[in-house]
């Protein structure tokens, strides 16, 4: 199946990119803790987009489920596991160069990267393109890779320590005020929104499960920016 080859693809890629920097000597920017995080991260996506499958075609919690796995979960986790160094090997350089002259570069800068990840967010929760998305396969896998890509140049951007903090922190509550809204709105509609999924309940549900991941990641990331300068606050306060 195509989710298995890209996700043997990319497989592949990280493990030559680990042995190439071993190689060189540099163990420390491909650790095991590394390969943990690959792993997790590239096995939520069959995980999601096929054990959960069945399940979010009859359930909105499960399909909210699915799209927060492969939308952000997993990508943090790729990129936790690829940033820096490491990134930089994931590709031969005959094609790495190439590439990083084209305009693909301007996406990750953080007003485009952002625009593009809350109209992801905003256009696939429209009920008609999410309902058709459902009775139409080729559109659902369409789906899923914008949810993917989105989710990709986001966390990016969020875990890139060469850009100031202050910076990813803005970024990361953005990006949580963007989703809080529309997690607001399944929660506290009094109606179902969308033909496909009849249930209220369902519906609140899958507001809960978007905003407690977004709080369990984007929360994680902006307490570990944050924490090395509530320190000397806290002992300034206490001094």
């Amino acid at each position: 199946m195509a989710v298995h080859a890209v996700c043997a693809l990319g497989a592949l890629l990280f493990a030559q990119a680990v042995v190439r920097l071993r190689r060189r000597g540099r163990p420390d920017l491909a650790g095991w803790g590394r390969v943990a995080f690959f792993a997790a991260g590239i096995a939520l996506v069959p995980i999601s987009l096929l054990a959960l499958d069945e399940r979010a075609d009859e359930n909105l919690t499960w399909h909210m489920t699915q799209h927060v796995l492969v939308g952000d979960l997993s990508p943090a986790l790729l990129v936790l596991a690829t940033r820096g160094p490491l990134a930089l090997f994931l590709l031969p350089p005959g094609v790495l160069k190439p590439l990083a002259r084209t305009p693909l570069r301007r996406l990750v800068r953080p007003k485009i990267a952002y625009a593009l990840w809350a109209a992801n967010l905003a256009v696939w929760h429209v009920p008609a393109l999410y309902d058709a998305a459902l009775h139409h396969e080729r559109l659902h896998y369409f789906e899923h890779a914008c949810w993917a890509v989105a989710g990709l140049l986001a966390w990016t951007l969020l875990l890139d320590d060469r850009r100031a903090v202050g910076l990813r922190v803005a970024l990361a509550a953005a990006m949580f005020a963007s989703s809080q809204v529309l997690s607001d709105v399944l929660m506290f509609t009094f109606h179902p929104l969308y033909p496909a999924y009849p249930s209220l309940r369902q519906q609140q549900l899958a507001g809960v499960v978007m905003m407690a991941e977004q709080v369990l990641t984007l929360g994680t990331l902006a307490f570990v920016l944050l924490r090395p300068r509530i320190r000397p606050f806290r002992r300034t306060v206490t001094a």
